[in-house]
């Protein structure tokens, strides 16, 4: 009977110190994720600076005509953003309804929705602040004096997803581009300047 009063109380201990462990190396695992996530200085900033208290979720790193380029996607809807390195913002992206969509606009991804027999997964208003011009293979970035705007939309049709980019006035930035289900379309053009895959 003495051994049974102490056998419950230290399995009890033994369950409680796995529990804490298990605890313990998941938080590390989450503060190692995080710290993977590190961004120069100037990015950091432009980053806090225009979508403060947003987490990032998925982070890529592209360069193109020689300028590196951070696209970054926030978690909890707060949309994207498109950094250069020396902090220059290119684009933001920011999760609309189609109710925001000028009507042209709106006019032009309803067609597009109609036309693939799809859906519409998630609609993103982007605001162009810069481009990059190329010269032979050497770029500049180019700030706009005034920020060009694009409507995109995220269709689904069946296992696939898709891009559609849209001007104001309704004229289609880029044509629906279809992928896999969770992928994007290979290149996003329209939104600050093309990417390039590295």
């Amino acid at each position: 009977m003495k051994r049974t009063r102490w056998l419950l109380p230290t399995f009890i201990a033994v369950l409680t110190m796995t529990a804490l462990l298990c605890r313990a190396e998941a938080q590390g695992k989450k503060q190692e994720k995080q710290a993977k996530i590190e961004l120069p200085s100037a990015v950091n900033k432009a980053v806090r600076d225009n979508v403060p208290n947003a987490e990032i979720d998925k982070l890529d790193v592209e360069e193109e005509a020689g300028i590196k380029l951070y696209d970054i996607e926030f978690k909890a809807g707060k949309g994207e953003i498109e950094v250069a390195e020396d902090g220059t913002v290119m684009d933001i992206a920011t999760i609309i309804q189609m109710k925001d969509v000028p009507k042209p606009a709106a006019g032009a991804i309803q067609r597009a929705v109609e036309g693939a027999k799809a859906r519409i997964k998630q609609l993103e208003k982007s605001e162009i602040r810069a481009e990059i011009q190329t010269e032979g293979k050497k770029g500049k970035i180019v700030r706009l004096a005034t920020p060009k705007y694009v409507y995109e939309a995220e269709l689904v049709r069946g296992s696939q997803t898709g891009e559609i980019q849209v001007a104001p006035d309704g004229k289609v930035v880029e044509a629906l581009k279809w992928g896999a289900e969770g992928k994007q379309p290979e290149e996003k053009q329209g939104k600050g300047a093309p990417k390039k895959k590295p």
